[in-house]
């Protein structure tokens, strides 16, 4: 039996990633599938609100929306290029970096925020009320179709729009969408960055010491 000062490091953090993955798709499944189901239920259900959140669709087209995806996706290039492509044979032991404890404390310094940051994005459950979505969907596709709305404006002289209430709330959760959406972003970006800073670690003591 393989004892483990002599365990491979670089083919540890490969299962490591792939466990991850396969952890992060199954506790998020239901998540992901009622998220999906609201969404492919709206061009039935809610077209008019739908019609009006395209219109407001620049709100996602903004530096930091599309600035992570790409940073994950070079980190992700690279990361899989470096393990399965450019240095196949290398090997990094724990008794090597105990011979060497400045890439030990480089190692640990990565793999600590790793661990944290994986940890909490596969077990740190992000609940997720469809009904209630659903629900404050319904309200505001009512207003934007029936025709008490503009009998409601008529009636106050136009004090209460429900119609550009719906728009300004539309709005107000579209923004809120996208700044969700790029804290989500750069989290994943960090997590991918700390991965392949401490594979890169790996590699780099494997090339540097004799």
């Amino acid at each position: 039996m393989r004892s483990a000062d002599s365990l491979n490091l670089l083919s540890v953090l490969e299962v490591y990633l792939i466990l991850s993955f396969i952890l992060s798709i199954i506790r998020r499944y239901a998540y992901y599938q009622a998220m999906l189901g609201v969404i492919l239920a709206l061009p039935q259900r809610w077209p008019k609100l739908l019609q009006l959140a395209q219109q407001q669709r620049m709100v996602f087209l903004t530096w930091p929306t599309i600035l992570p995806v790409v940073v994950t996706f070079l980190v992700m290039a690279v990361n899989s290029i470096a393990l399965n492509f450019v240095w196949t044979s290398a090997s990094v032991t724990p008794a090597l970096l105990w011979e060497h404890w400045p890439a030990l404390v480089l190692v640990l310094g990565f793999g600590a925020p790793m661990l944290y940051l994986d940890f909490t994005a596969v077990f740190t459950d992000r609940p997720f009320d469809r009904e209630a979505l659903e629900k404050h969907l319904d309200q505001a596709e009512y207003w934007l179709r029936s025709w008490v709305a503009p009998v409601v404006q008529v009636i106050t002289f136009g004090k209460v729009n429900p119609r550009q209430m719906v728009h300004e709330e539309v709005h107000k959760a579209l923004v809120q969408a996208t700044l969700d959406f790029n804290r989500m972003m750069w989290r994943w970006a960090l997590q991918v960055t700390m991965r392949l800073a401490f594979g890169l670690t790996l590699w780099l003591t494997w090339a540097l010491t004799p």
